[in-house]
């Protein structure tokens, strides 16, 4: 399995959520994006940029998460063909809405395996709403497609772990302070998991 975070537009939480994932599932982390650092940050031949400088084909494998930047990119088209999973990160705003429906537009006839994650959800009905809005979106423009919509609640934990590339239940260990600290994020990257892994 190999999977990709994807959206036109940048400051969603792309990053952030590719890096827990390949940390959640041991696998690579790979971007296009030179103005992130993560891939310098993961563990030894586990983070890669490919540039354009260097890449004119960016190289599909098994187990990666392959985080695309917030900009076009023609690369990207033959490794979302490829991949088991399309992630669709999104906040609240209008503006975050607009993208997303814009870039599962980009995506949806090149590969219909779509997930949309509405990211730093916080516990209120603008969250929910925003599912029922999207999914009466898609059901107009695409008719009876499954795209399940998920929440990753509103967490500084996940925000601070790009600063180490620490999965959060790792993080958390054994610690029972911690792992109730944690616990919003580490249900939410459970839940994330059986869904990738249907």
């Amino acid at each position: 399995m190999s999977l990709v975070v994807y959206s036109i537009k940048g400051g969603v939480g792309k990053t952030t959520l590719s890096v827990q994932i390949s940390q959640m599932l041991d696998f690579t982390y790979v971007t296009n994006d030179s103005h992130s650092s993560a891939h310098n940050l993961m563990p030894e031949e586990k983070g890669f940029l490919v540039s354009y400088e260097e890449y004119e084909e960016i190289p599909y494998d098994e187990k990666v998460v392959y985080d695309f930047g917030g900009f076009k990119d023609t690369r990207i088209n033959d490794i979302i063909k490829k991949s088991n999973k399309i992630l669709i990160p999104t906040l609240t705003s209008i503006v975050d809405v607009q993208a997303t429906i814009a870039t599962l537009k980009d995506i949806i006839e090149i590969n219909k395996n779509i997930i949309i994650v509405i990211n730093r959800a916080k516990n209120n009905n603008k969250s929910t709403d925003l599912k029922e809005y999207l999914l009466e979106e898609i059901e107009k423009l695409y008719g009876e497609v499954d795209i399940p919509i998920i929440f990753v609640r509103e967490s500084s934990v996940l925000e601070d772990s790009l600063f180490d590339c620490e999965y959060v239940e790792t993080k958390a260990g054994n610690n029972r302070f911690k792992r109730h600290i944690y616990r919003n994020a580490i249900e939410d990257m459970i839940e994330l998991r059986k869904i990738l892994e249907k």
